[in-house]
């Protein structure tokens, strides 16, 4: 792992999101955490470690440094490969329960800037904002996602390409039907 400085062009990596109904709206949401990823607002890391005060340890005491920072495990994430990424659709993966309705999960690419830490699987950045939104038409089990197209169209309010992919979201079929895509096959 190597800290970077702050790079000219962002670093762009894969990354999948929850899909989940806010305020009547589809927006992304992450994985592990369920940090809401707003249109038109750049997504800013800090660091969510649980620090224990020393007198009080059920409360969390703020972060003694700024996200990412190469010793911790802080920042925003983004994978070097679709493959790798593909891994965080897996339903069993999520923390904590999610706190809205869910409607879906994406995979995309994400560009990260500012203070970029390179991980052996890809990269943590300070700050994050989608690239370009793949939505499955159908989900792991083989059966289509409802209501697909209203959750594509939703998500153009980030203003970056959102493309249906055929394939389901599981890891072979969704990374085979993107490097098609992807490649022009």
């Amino acid at each position: 792992m190597s800290a970077a400085p702050d790079y000219v062009d962002p670093t762009v990596g894969w990354r999948c999101w929850l899909v989940a109904e806010i305020r009547g709206q589809p927006r992304l949401v992450s994985v592990v955490y369920h940090a809401v990823w707003e249109p038109g607002q750049e997504l800013k890391a800090e660091c969510l470690r649980w620090r224990p005060q020393l007198l009080r340890p059920w409360r969390r005491r703020p972060p003694d440094h700024g996200a990412p920072r190469g010793r911790c495990s802080c920042g925003v994430y983004a994978a070097d490969s679709i493959e790798r990424a593909l891994v965080y659709l897996d339903p069993y993966l999520e923390h904590e329960p999610l706190r809205f309705p869910l409607l879906g999960r994406v995979l995309g690419r994400v560009s990260l800037w500012g203070r970029v830490v390179e991980c052996e699987r890809g990269w943590r950045g300070s700050h994050a904002y989608p690239e370009h939104i793949y939505v499955p038409t159908t989900g792991g089990d083989g059966k289509p996602v409802s209501h697909v197209e209203e959750i594509a169209l939703g998500l153009t309010d980030y203003r970056v390409p959102v493309e249906l992919v055929d394939g389901d979201d599981s890891y072979g079929a969704l990374a085979d039907a993107l490097s098609l895509r992807l490649t022009g096959g």
